[in-house]
């Protein structure tokens, strides 16, 4: 298992934890900002392809967290859809720190010349 695995494997958990209510983490999204920073700096997103799931993910999971906070239709939907509502904001988070450092990586890597 490397690095940039163990990395996404923690920022899911940090995720998960900080959700539940009983469990108090000060500084969740500082936490979970660096840890995607780190996994983003760390990860292999060289080819274009990987970089755009990145940036498309760091929009679509938040559009997704408040689509199922705001659906009461189903009633499963409407018990569940709140904490899945803070779990997927908290990986959002994660996801977008990823996405700048990626971003940040690949416009470094077209200014200045290996």
């Amino acid at each position: 298992m490397n690095s940039e695995r163990i990395l996404l494997a923690l920022l899911i958990v940090v995720a998960i934890l900080a959700s539940i209510p009983q469990i108090s983490i000060p500084m969740v999204g500082l936490i979970l900002v660096v840890l995607g920073l780190i996994n983003g700096a760390l990860g292999n997103y060289g080819n274009a392809t990987d970089r755009i799931v990145i940036y498309v993910a760091a929009i679509a999971v938040p559009t997704f967290a408040g689509s199922l906070d705001a659906f009461n239709a189903i009633p499963v939907v409407g018990v569940v859809g709140p904490w899945v509502h803070q779990v997927l904001g908290h990986l959002a988070t994660g996801i977008q720190g990823m996405a700048v450092s990626i971003l940040v990586l690949a416009v470094y890597g077209r200014i200045v010349p290996r």
